[in-house]
């Protein structure tokens, strides 16, 4: 019905603010999911009122000649109006409501089915009159709680708009009479139909739990069905026709995205530093160490962006990102500069960890500081920041090849790269003037501290400059999404050699290596950098690449790479990211995967960088479409064939095999709602066994 009201437009609603069409459905499918119930739960409630339907099954019997050449004429005039009612709205509205009924019915006749209109042949007119009183009922409480609520719809409907009780004109409760028998018509489809003196329910106690536990199960692998398959795919076809990429925008994914992150990632931050679990850490568990503090800087970067996009864009007209996160601001920065997260830094430095080498903390602290003062402007750490940012610069200003090393023995030139890019950006906020030493730190990538392709290796000695391991997809990515700002030319430069050298089309993807070609041991396998490995592409590589080819101007990489990324990623119903949170750290950074995707997605290009237009979808893209559609649609043929095919009597143990249902399916709720995914999926599969016919099966 809401598919049709798209059509005659009798309703619409107020106060939910703008929903993209799949959004909405998602919305929208919990209360509709009530309606069902409602009506035929009331039908058995006025069923026990014997004066209300007193005589009516001794009533006028309305029996038509060649029943079934009334079928196949309700048949032929439903599914006309049905068509019709698109063309000529304002005449034909009525149909919206009378030909569905029309056309089930039709339909069951015509496979010569008994339908809910066969007992009138008979006089018997209870169960009808019950349904359609029972929809009348509901629509009158439906309408009472619409009247006042804030977020509502409202009727605009041809010809009899007046005399309104609540939102409704009088006549247009005439609707809810069909709908009862409709929803009768849907119900004896799913349930078996029932004699014509039951309005709804079982008769039979034997077998009532075995068929709510198949019913449950129904219910619970259509859920599944949409939640992680039907509607990801359709979200996943929303965000590969938003053109936002291609323009160099950020796409609605990222804003959507934002809002539902901000809350999630501030209780967690908040949590973790209340926890003080940070400071009983394996020193090399980079996972639980450093991915927290990452993900939260990841956050912030996201935020300025989305901020800076929302300042530039004169229409801008909803919520303000900084405004609405700053609490989540305050807590990400909390956790950066929470001395019990330093811990493991303490290890690998000592006491005077903020002034010892250590760049990629010392980075990390700085970004958080400066992005924390573009948001919200307090001036609250700035004396932190002016020290970090002067004795990093001194620090590496004086070294012998201008990089220092983020852990003992352990120097990332990409890092080095980051921290002056940090330290620049900083200025802006001290009124600092950094403007020399940027100009001098390029030798640390010149001449023979580039590999022989001419590109950043990814690991270097710091005292000798000697290069220690080769230029690396993920290193190279990550550089480029700060080189542009420190030196254009060498960015531009970079970005050609590194589409040279570690760009490669194969028949099903398009993207990035992690290692080049001739590194043939690497065309599979797993590094805590790049992530699983597999025909050479790594998911850091083209994740981060995504940021570095919006940056640098070339669309054709980032659209290409964003037509891969995004079904990569999963995106759920309630605003998660599966793909990114599978590769995350549940216990200690279970937000650092979303919060990457986050900023990769908010990147827009450097000013004059000159732009190269195109891009390809690759074969991955449809084959991961299939998937999520083909899945979903499995799933629910599968669980549709088992619902429609097995029997509910002879079940051996029925009562014991239905509380084991019901025990795991609420284990299940409890799990997830107390933050448990993974078992809770384990206790959901368990129920979807039950219940079986012998110990064969189970």
């Amino acid at each position: 019905f809401e598919y049709l009201n798209r059509f005659v437009q009798n309703w619409h609603y107020e106060g939910i603010g703008e929903l993209s069409p799949g959004t909405y459905f998602v919305y929208a499918t919990l209360p509709f999911a009530t309606v069902l119930p409602a009506v035929l739960g009331t039908a058995d409630l006025l069923a026990t009122v014997p004066a209300l339907s007193r005589g009516l099954d001794e009533g006028w019997k309305l029996r038509l000649p060649r029943p079934r050449l009334w079928a196949a004429f309700g048949f032929l005039a439903a599914s006309a109006g049905m068509l019709l009612i698109g063309v000529y709205p304002d005449v034909l509205f009525p149909l919206l409501w009378v030909s569905p009924l029309i056309l089930m019915v039709s339909l069951q006749a015509l496979k010569g089915e008994r339908t809910i209109l066969s007992p009138l042949a008979e006089g018997k007119w209870r169960r009808v009159w019950l349904l359609a009183l029972a929809a009348l009922v509901c629509g009158f409480f439906w309408e009472l709680w619409n009247w006042k609520s804030m977020g509502k719809w409202v009727y605009l409907v041809p010809f009899v708009n007046r005399f309104h009780i609540f939102e409704m004109p009088l006549l247009g409760y005439a609707g809810y009479l069909p709908f009862g028998l409709e929803c009768a018509v849907v119900a004896d489809a799913l349930l078996g139909a029932k004699p014509a003196d039951v309005p709804a329910g079982f008769s039979d106690p034997a077998t009532r739990g075995i068929r709510m536990c198949r019913l449950g199960n129904l219910l619970i692998a259509v859920g599944l069905a949409l939640f992680f398959f039907i509607v990801p795919g359709m979200l996943v076809v929303e965000g590969l026709r938003d053109p936002a990429i291609g323009k160099g925008e950020i796409p609605a994914l990222a804003w959507r995205l934002h809002r539902n992150l901000t809350p999630r990632y501030g209780d967690y931050a908040r949590q973790r530093v209340a926890d003080g679990v940070a400071g009983h850490l394996h020193l090399y568990d980079v996972p639980s160490t450093e991915w927290p503090i990452f993900g939260s800087v990841y956050y912030l970067w996201a935020t300025e962006n989305l901020q800076a996009a929302w300042e530039s864009d004169p229409e801008a007209d909803g919520p303000e990102p900084a405004v609405y996160a700053r609490d989540t601001i305050e807590a990400c920065v909390e956790l950066v500069l929470d001395p019990i997260h330093h811990s493991w830094v303490k290890q690998h430095w000592g006491e005077d960890y903020m002034h010892q080498e250590n760049v990629f903390f010392r980075s990390l602290v700085i970004a958080a500081i400066t992005a924390r003062e573009n948001l919200i402007g307090d001036g609250k750490h700035l004396d932190l920041l002016r020290d970090q940012v002067d004795t990093l610069a001194q620090a590496l200003d004086g070294s012998p090849h201008g990089v220092l090393n983020d852990y003992p023995g352990e120097c990332y030139p990409i890092d080095v790269l980051c921290s002056i890019a940090c330290i620049q950006r900083a200025d802006a906020v001290l009124g600092t003037d950094h403007s020399d030493f940027v100009r001098r730190s390029v030798r640390a990538f010149d001449g023979s501290m580039l590999d022989q392709r001419g590109l950043i290796p990814y690991l270097v000695d710091p005292i000798s400059g000697d290069r220690l391991a080769p230029s690396r997809g993920v290193g190279n990515s990550y550089a480029l999404i700060f080189a542009h700002e420190l030196w254009p030319e060498r960015a531009r430069e970079w970005m050609q050699k590194y589409e040279a050298h570690f760009w490669q089309d194969r028949a099903l993807a398009s993207g990035f290596r992690e290692f080049p070609p001739e590194y043939t041991a690497w065309e599979w396998g797993f590094d805590v950098d790049a992530g699983p490995i597999m025909w050479g592409f790594s998911p850091a590589a083209n994740a981060f690449g995504l940021p570095a080819a919006v940056i640098n101007g070339r669309r054709d990489i980032a659209t290409t790479l964003w037509r891969q990324v995004l079904p990569s990623c999963w995106p759920l119903p309630n605003g998660h990211l599966l793909g990114p949170q599978l590769l995350s750290n549940w216990r200690h950074a279970p937000y650092l995967g979303e919060a990457c995707m986050l900023y990769f997605f908010s990147a827009r290009p450097a000013p004059g960088v000159e732009v190269v237009e195109g891009g390809r979808t690759a074969g991955a893209t449809w084959i991961l479409l299939l998937f999520l559609f083909g899945v979903g649609v499995l799933i629910l043929g599968s669980a549709w064939r088992t619902w429609r095919v097995r029997r509910n009597a002879g079940v051996p143990h029925a009562r014991q095999q239905t509380m084991v249902w019901g025990c795991l399916v609420g284990v299940a709720v409890v799990l997830i709602l107390t933050g448990h995914p993974f078992v809770a999926a384990v206790c959901t599969f368990l129920a979807l066994w039950l219940p079986r016919r012998s110990m064969a099966e189970l």
